[in-house]
């Protein structure tokens, strides 16, 4: 018997209908429910894609500490003057 937390063998092109479904017989604090995991998901997916960018950047030396401290110098230097 599969619980809650096991994914449920289901062809994702199957799941599109399933869900539309779904979500026509959902109710509005349901749907509120749904709202929030699609941003949760969405802001997760910026995060990893965020990761991998930053990652990137430091191994190609796009980003270093002394270009850091360069930008925060810069950034201070700007707020400082009149």
């Amino acid at each position: 018997m599969s619980t809650l937390t096991e994914p449920l063998a289901v062809n994702p092109m199957e799941l599109r209908p399933l869900i539309e479904q779904r979500l026509d017989e959902a109710t509005p604090v349901e749907l509120e429910a749904v709202h929030r995991m699609l941003v949760e998901l969405e802001a997760r997916r910026l995060l990893a894609e965020l990761d991998d960018a930053t990652d990137l950047a430091w191994a190609s030396a796009s980003i270093s500490d002394e270009i850091i401290a360069r930008a925060v110098r810069e950034h201070r230097a700007a707020k400082s003057s009149p």
